[in-house]
C-alpha cells in the first residue's frame, strides 16, 4: 500500500473550508462565519482506493502566512504547520480553499502558498453564490494563469467529494510544485470572471437586498437594539420552549424510580439505582432540551451571516472594556462551552488582550450552568409568572457578560495591562439561508455529547457521591426530627462531614452542608450540582412518595425543623454560579493556552473569591427584603 499523503486545507476565514472538510471526510468540524472557529488542527483520513489514502488536515482560517504573527494566533499555528510540512518527507499537497466571490482577495494568499514549493490545488468554493450574483468562474483559465489545478465547486455540490479527491490525489502523485514569480491578481480576477447575460440585474438584486438588511441590522441606533432583542429572545426561548419537555422527562424519571422500588424494594441496590443513578445522572438528563435549543439557536444565527455583524455592533462596548471586536466570537461561543472559546481566543492578535479575554471567558453563562439555573428558578419562583421566570433566566445570561466586562476593566488596570485595542477589520459574509441538515447535525452532536457526559462522567460521579454519602465520616451531624435511619447515616457520612467543615465560610451566603457538597462536586463539572442535589434529596426522600427534586428542595428542613432554603438562598447560589469557575476542563484549557499554571490558579482564585463576595451580598440583601 502506498504512503499516505497529507492534504492540508488552507484558506481565509469564511471561505467554506470547514464545510468542504466535512463534505469530503464525513467529519463534522464546526462551520462558522468568522475567524477562530477552526482553532485547532483537525484531521481525518479518507480512502481513495485500495492502494491510496489521503490524510486531510484542516488548518485555522488565515488571511496571510507571511509577515509578523503571534505564535499562538491562527496565522502562527498555520505557518508552523506548513513549515513542518515543508521539512517532512511524507508526500504533501497544499489545498487552498478560495471563495470565488472574493477572488482577488483570495489570490493574494495563493501567491504566498505558491512560494512554499509544494504541490498546490485551488478549490474555488461558493461557486453557487457567484452564479447567483450573475457571474461564472473560468476554472481552466484561472488554473492556467496560476500554473495549478483549479476546481470550482461548493459544499452543497453532491459531487464535491469525488472532485476534490480526484484533484488532490493527482497532485499528490505528480508531486509538481507550481512555478514561482509575481502575478497581477487583480488582472487575473478580472480575466477569469465571466459575466452571465443577466449579470448586472442579478448582482444588483443581491447587493440591494444585502444593503437593505444591513441598513437596518447595522444601524448605529436600531442595530444594537435589534441585536439585544434577538439575544434576549434566544436565551428566553431556552427557558420557555424547553421547560415543558424538561417536566416530561422529570415525570418519566419519577415513574421509573417508582417501578425500580416496586421491583427491588428499599435495599442498597434499589438506593443505588434510584438515588445514585436516577437521582444524579437522571436529574441532569432532564435538562437536555435546554442544551440542544441553545446550540441550535446559536448555529442558526451563525449560519445566516448575522453573527459576524453582531461582532461590529458590540465592538465599541468591548473596546471600552479593553477587549475588542475579535473578542466577541470567543465570548459568544463561551455561552455554549468555555473550553473551545478559550482556543478560539487565538484570533486575538494582541497577547495581553488575548489573556484578558481568556480570564473573563469562564464568566460567560455556559450551557453547563443551565441545569442549576433551571432547577433553582423552577423551585423557588414557581409561583411567579412564566414571564418573570423567563426574564430571570435572561438576566442570568446577561449578568455573566456584564460581569465579564467589569472583570476585564479591573484586570486591565491591575493584572495585565494591554495596548489600545486595534481597529476591527472583518469581512462581512453574505446573508444565507442556513442548511437545515447542517443545523440538525449540530443539534444532534450537542445532544449526543451531553448524553455521553451524563452517561459517563456524571453517572460515575453520582455513584461515587452516593457511596460517600453512605460511608461514615469522622464527625456526627444533627439530622432533622423524625429522620429515617438512612437519613441519619447520610448526615453522619464522610461527604456530610466535609460539607459541615465549610459551613463557617458559607454560612453568610445561606449555604448549608448539602449545598457545600454540591459545590465541591461541581468543581469537576457544573452539571454535577444538580446531580448532587438529586442524590442527597433522593436519600432524604426515601420511603416517601416520589416527588420532583424542586419540591424536595422547597420542603427541605434544617435540624431545628425550620425551612432550609428560601428564594434568597436560590439567588445567592445563582450569583455564585454566574462567577465561579467550576470546571476542571476550563482550567486545563487555560493551562494549555497560556503554557503556565499561574493563570489557571489565578482564574480559580479570583472567580471563587468574587463569587463568595457577590453571593454574600445577594443573600443578605435578598433576606433583608423578605425573600
Amino acid at each position: 500500500m502506498s504512503e499516505t499523503a497529507i492534504v492540508t486545507l488552507v484558506g481565509r476565514p469564511n471561505a467554506g473550508k470547514s464545510s468542504l472538510f466535512n463534505a469530503v471526510t464525513g467529519s463534522h468540524a464546526k462551520v462558522g462565519n468568522f475567524p477562530g472557529v477552526t482553532v485547532d488542527v483537525l484531521e481525518a483520513q479518507v480512502t481513495v482506493s485500495e492502494h491510496e489514502t489521503l490524510r486531510f488536515v484542516d488548518l485555522p482560517g488565515v488571511y496571510t502566512i507571511e509577515g509578523e504573527a503571534d505564535p499562538e494566533s491562527d496565522e502562527g499555528h498555520a505557518r508552523r504547520f506548513l513549515d513542518d510540512l515543508s521539512k517532512h518527507q511524507t508526500p504533501a499537497v497544499i489545498t487552498q480553499v478560495l471563495d470565488c466571490t472574493q477572488l482577488a482577495l483570495g489570490l493574494r494568499l495563493t501567491l504566498e502558498l505558491r512560494r512554499r514549493g509544494l504541490p498546490l490545488v485551488v478549490l474555488a468554493t461558493q461557486h453557487d453564490a457567484l452564479v447567483a450574483q450573475g457571474f461564472e468562474l473560468d476554472a481552466a483559465a484561472l488554473g492556467e494563469a496560476l500554473g495549478v489545478r483549479v476546481v470550482a465547486t461548493s459544499a452543497r455540490d453532491a459531487n464535491v467529494k469525488a472532485r476534490v479527491l480526484e484533484a488532490t490525489s493527482e497532485a499528490a502523485r505528480l508531486k509538481t510544485a507550481p512555478p514561482s514569480g509575481a502575478l497581477d491578481v487583480t488582472a487575473i480576477a478580472n480575466r477569469v470572471l465571466r459575466p452571465r447575460v443577466d449579470a448586472k440585474q442579478a448582482f444588483a438584486r443581491v447587493r440591494a437586498r444585502t444593503e437593505r438588511l444591513d441598513g437596518v441590522l447595522l444601524h448605529p441606533l436600531l442595530g444594537p437594539v435589534i441585536f439585544l432583542a434577538l439575544m434576549t429572545a434566544l436565551f428566553a426561548a431556552v427557558f420557555f420552549i424547553a421547560e415543558p419537555v424538561t417536566g416530561l422527562i422529570d415525570v418519566f424519571n419519577q415513574a421509573l424510580a417508582a417501578r425500580i422500588e416496586a421491583l427491588l424494594g428499599t435495599g442498597l441496590l434499589s438506593s443505588l439505582l434510584v438515588d445514585g443513578v436516577l437521582g444524579g445522572a437522571g436529574t441532569v438528563l432532564a435538562f437536555l432540551p435546554q442544551i440542544v435549543i441553545l446550540t441550535v439557536a446559536l448555529e442558526l444565527i451563525d449560519a445566516s451571516g448575522y453573527l459576524a455583524r453582531g461582532t461590529f455592533l458590540v465592538d465599541r462596548l468591548l473596546r471600552f472594556a479593553g477587549l475588542g471586536g475579535r473578542s466577541f466570537v470567543p465570548l459568544l461561543s463561551a455561552h455554549a462551552c468555555a473550553v473551545p472559546a478559550i482556543s478560539a481566543s487565538r484570533i486575538i492578535r494582541d497577547p495581553g488582550q488575548r489573556l484578558r479575554t481568556i480570564l473573563v471567558l469562564p464568566l460567560m453563562t455556559c450551557s453547563a450552568r443551565i441545569p442549576t439555573f433551571g432547577l433553582l428558578i423552577a423551585t423557588f419562583f414557581a409561583a411567579r409568572s412564566v414571564w418573570f421566570r423567563g426574564g430571570l433566566f435572561v438576566a442570568l445570561y446577561f449578568s455573566g457578560l456584564g460581569l465579564g466586562l467589569i472583570a476585564s476593566l479591573v484586570l486591565g488596570r491591575t493584572v495585565k495591562r494591554t495596548s489600545q485595542p486595534r481597529p476591527l477589520v472583518l469581512e462581512m459574509p453574505p446573508y444565507r439561508v442556513p442548511q437545515l441538515s447542517v443545523v440538525a447535525r449540530v443539534g444532534w452532536r450537542a445532544a449526543t455529547r451531553f448524553v455521553r457526559d451524563v452517561g459517563s462522567v456524571i453517572l460515575v460521579a453520582s455513584v461515587v457521591l452516593w457511596a460517600l454519602l453512605t460511608v461514615p465520616g469522622p464527625t456526627a451531624g444533627t439530622p432533622p426530627p423524625d429522620a429515617t435511619p438512612r437519613v441519619v447515616a447520610m448526615h453522619n457520612s464522610l461527604a456530610a462531614s466535609v460539607g459541615r467543615l465549610l459551613e463557617p465560610v458559607t454560612a453568610p451566603t445561606g449555604f448549608d452542608w448539602r449545598l457545600n457538597v454540591g459545590l465541591i462536586g461541581s468543581v469537576g463539572a457544573r452539571e454535577l450540582m444538580v446531580g448532587t442535589m438529586g442524590v442527597i434529596f433522593g436519600i432524604e426522600d426515601a420511603g416517601d412518595d416520589s416527588a420532583p427534586l424542586a419540591e424536595r428542595l422547597r420542603e427541605a428542613k434544617r435540624a431545628d425543623g425550620a425551612t432550609a432554603y428560601s428564594a434568597a438562598t436560590a439567588l445567592a447560589l445563582m450569583a455564585f454560579f454566574v462567577i465561579a469557575c467550576q470546571c476542571m476542563s476550563t482550567l486545563a484549557a487555560v493551562r494549555r493556552e497560556t503554557r503556565s499554571w499561574r493563570w489557571p490558579i489565578f482564574l480559580f482564585a479570583y472567580t471563587y473569591g468574587a463569587a463568595w463576595i457577590l453571593s454574600v451580598v445577594v443573600f443578605q440583601v435578598a433576606r433583608a427584603a423578605g425573600l
